[in-house]
């Protein structure tokens, strides 16, 4: 290892595990595994954004999850690389888990699967860490090594859809009436790498700024036609009336997974189920801080128009 610990980038997490096949199971009724390259950036304005997630630098970031639905592996599984660096001389990454390999992230459905990821400023510094190709899962005593390949050398991110209404925004903040609450549009016809391919995935969600876990349920669809799941695309996320804290500040997160590979091959093992799948992505991932406000009276008009010039208007309360 080198200076940069491999930490758990909260950025990262992306729930495709137990989501993007329900054509195929239920929610954490077997085991999925998946690898993707991340692109994160930030909103500011209409049409403006910016590298990286809000107070973060690294805009790129690999990511591997291993959702056992709740269930322990019979040892922590791993990652191993394409090759090996000099960075990682071993070539392999072995994912966090607690006791007995018990995984340490939250699903927020319930239990916790195995997650891990890192993250650099630049696409050329991620692949010459982390190399490019076949990528080989190690999930404790599985009766097979399951494999996934990713192009890093040369990824191909998804144009980021951007918010084009539901708010005003200010100073690189999206101003949301906490009384009334707001519907998120997004110009979702961008993402083109929906509806061609392998397919993909859009999910939509409000996030602790803290812990980015989402406080809210998700908004998510699917097209991955060889799986049976063709979900029209998600173009808007609502906020209840009343949900909001005036004076708080939010966080929103909107992914979009353009899917680069699957495997389907079936194994067994202690604490996997079903029948494994795995995914290999690109995910361009866009945060979006949320201000909840309560205007003052002349300026309800404005938020329902969706803003005008006069936004300096504005007067931020705190509930008291």
């Amino acid at each position: 290892m080198n200076a940069k610990s491999r930490v758990l980038y909260l950025f990262s997490l992306t729930l495709l595990l137990g989501t993007a096949w329900n054509a195929r199971a239920g929610n954490g009724s077997f085991t999925t595994y998946e690898i993707h390259e991340q692109n994160s950036l930030t909103q500011t304005g209409p049409s403006s954004f910016i590298a990286g997630i809000p107070n973060g630098s690294d805009q790129f970031s690999i990511v591997a999850s291993i959702d056992s639905g709740g269930a322990s592996l019979s040892a922590a599984p791993i990652l191993v690389l394409p090759a090996p660096t000099l960075d990682i001389p071993d070539g392999s990454i072995t994912l966090p888990a607690g006791p007995n390999s018990e995984p340490l992230w939250s699903s927020g459905k319930g239990y916790n699967v195995y997650h891990w990821g890192d993250g650099y400023t630049t696409t050329a510094e991620l692949n010459s860490v982390y190399g490019s190709g076949t990528f080989k899962f190690i999930l404790g005593d599985a009766t097979a090594t399951p494999t996934l390949s990713l192009n890093m050398a040369t990824p191909i991110f998804p144009i980021s859809p951007a918010v084009t209404s539901g708010g005003i925004w200010s100073n690189g903040d999206l101003l949301i009436n906490a009384i009334t609450g707001a519907t998120l549009t997004f110009n979702t016809s961008s993402f083109t790498g929906y509806s061609t391919g392998l397919g993909g995935q859009i999910k939509l969600e409000l996030v602790d700024p803290a812990t980015l876990m989402p406080i809210v349920k998700p908004e998510i669809s699917q097209n991955i036609p060889s799986l049976g799941k063709t979900d029209p695309a998600l173009t808007s996320f609502t906020i209840a009336p009343g949900f909001l804290v005036a004076g708080e500040s939010y966080l929103f997160q909107a992914n979009y997974s353009h899917y680069t590979g699957f495997n389907t091959t079936s194994f067994t093992g202690t604490g996997i189920t079903g029948n494994p799948l795995g995914a290999s992505s690109y995910l361009t991932s866009t945060f979006i801080t949320i201000e909840a406000v309560v205007p003052e009276p002349s300026t309800y008009l404005l938020l329902a128009l969706g803003g005008l010039p006069l936004l300096m208007m504005l007067r931020r309360q705190s509930v008291r």
